[in-house]
């Protein structure tokens, strides 16, 4: 009996990302506050159903866009960091306090999320996680790319 080969499919559009400010905390302390235009890719491996795809790029392309605009024009802070502070003193506020430094956002500009780091590499994760969740049981493997600028990135894959 031959084994059925798996294949993967490829998302890669301009179109598909999202602009934020965020700030990372690395090994010599944090970076200043700043934002990228950050491009997000992602790849599903599977077999090929009875009707000769993997998956409806459409079901994809809907999936990934609908995260991205969740992020889009937003500022994006930790809230597992160790490091970071996050209140909300007055309605409409998000108080952000890190290291010696205090930054107060309007609540509609901010996303919150539950990641300890807003770099690259723990946006793929929580993004792949978040996109997974939106595809349920779909028999594929996914892999997902955040770039923060061209050539510049991380990826994440299912295990």
């Amino acid at each position: 009996m031959a084994c059925e080969p798996e294949v993967t499919v490829l998302v890669d559009k301009g179109s598909i990302g999202f602009s934020a400010a965020h700030f990372s905390i690395v090994e010599t302390g944090s970076e200043p506050l700043h934002g990228h235009n950050y491009q997000v890719s992602l790849r599903a491996r599977g077999p090929l159903r009875a009707d000769g795809t993997v998956i409806d790029f459409g079901i994809l392309k809907a999936a990934l866009r609908a995260e991205c605009d969740l992020l889009d024009h937003r500022m994006l802070v930790p809230t597992a960091s160790p490091e970071v502070a996050v209140s909300e003193p007055a309605a409409g506020e998000v108080e952000v306090r890190e290291g010696g430094r205090r930054f107060l956002f309007p609540a509609s500009d901010t996303r919150l999320l539950p990641v300890r780091n807003t770099t690259c590499e723990c946006l793929a994760e929580m993004l792949l996680a978040r996109l997974r969740e939106r595809l349920g049981e779909a028999p594929v493997r996914l892999e997902l790319t955040v770039e923060e600028s061209p050539g510049q990135g991380a990826t994440v894959t299912e295990p």
